[in-house]
């Protein structure tokens, strides 16, 4: 069990854990932009339906007076998600706390609920391998045709607005990332020549060191997305509609921190849980961007 102790806890000792370097984490970026349910209390299941999509074709011109007789069938698959638990603890000794300069029993519990935050996050985007419909290869360079073929694939399967591309930093500021897309970098040699900005969304990289959105399609980041897909220096992105995926949550709600005082140790538990689950509910609505973003 490892225990945090005056050892382990010497660097709070003498400085704040800074409420930003929390929020530096980013956690939570999928919540908003997934379909989310709660579980009713006494279950801890829910359940979405994916609805097989009726073509134009489908719809024919009929003569005045006449009977249509072709009736349209309307088909569905059921997409069930079962709450689970994920679980943190921390303990405390009592000299731990009475030495550090800092509220170290408060400061444990915004760290535990920022990992589970990042657990959340971590189980959504671990879902963009699963889509189906795929954009670039192990290897290959992101490109903006790779960027709008995402968004072409999603358009022909009537995925609904808005489409959301998460990346990773090297997704997003790497030298193969979207940055080399939208800011073509000068040189200051004998025949300068100053950088090529993208209209407008290359303007904005430049002078924030981000872009929110590109062709309407909203940009986020996470550093749950992993840089070296098989150990080859692959990123994995996704894009994708609210449907792609669900997220159930506990009845009780989504997660809780705890303390449980253990006296005869001298320190206090902290115990921090998540109760969700994420799936793919709509496979159409999602595609997968694995592209080269090695060094």
């Amino acid at each position: 069990m490892a225990t945090t102790t005056t050892s382990v806890a010497a660097g709070s000792l003498d400085k704040v854990i800074a409420d930003s370097v929390i929020a530096f984490n980013e956690v939570n970026v999928m919540y908003p932009l997934i379909s989310v349910k709660q579980a009713p209390m006494g279950s801890i299941t829910a359940q979405w339906a994916d609805y097989t999509k009726v073509n134009s074709s489908s719809v024919a011109e009929t003569a005045e007076g006449t009977d249509h007789s072709t009736v349209q069938s309307i088909t569905s698959a059921a997409r069930s998600l079962t709450v689970i638990e994920h679980v943190i603890r921390a303990d405390l000794t009592d000299l731990s706390v009475m030495g550090s300069a800092d509220d170290l029993s408060g400061n444990t519990g915004d760290i535990l609920g920022n990992a589970v935050g990042a657990k959340l996050d971590s189980d959504g985007v671990g879902l963009f391998s699963g889509f189906s419909q795929t954009e670039s290869t192990a290897g290959t360079a992101l490109s903006l045709d790779h960027v709008f073929g995402g968004m072409r694939q999603l358009r022909a399967a009537g995925a609904p607005a808005p489409y959301n591309l998460i990346m990773s930093d090297q997704g997003i500021w790497g030298a193969k990332g979207l940055r080399s897309l939208l800011i073509q970098g000068g040189n200051t040699g004998s025949n300068a020549v100053p950088h090529s900005l993208l209209g407008s969304e290359g303007q904005a990289f430049m002078s924030r060191g981000f872009v929110d959105t590109l062709g309407s399609i909203n940009i986020y980041f996470s550093n749950e997305i992993s840089d070296d897909v098989a150990s080859e220096g692959d990123s994995a992105s996704g894009m994708f509609s609210a449907g792609a995926i669900g997220l159930v949550v506990g009845p009780e709600g989504l997660y809780r921190v705890e303390p449980e005082r253990n006296a005869s140790n001298r320190l206090t538990e902290y115990v921090a849980t998540g109760f969700w689950k994420a799936g793919e509910v709509k496979d159409s609505y999602g595609v997968y961007i694995l592209h080269d973003v090695s060094a």
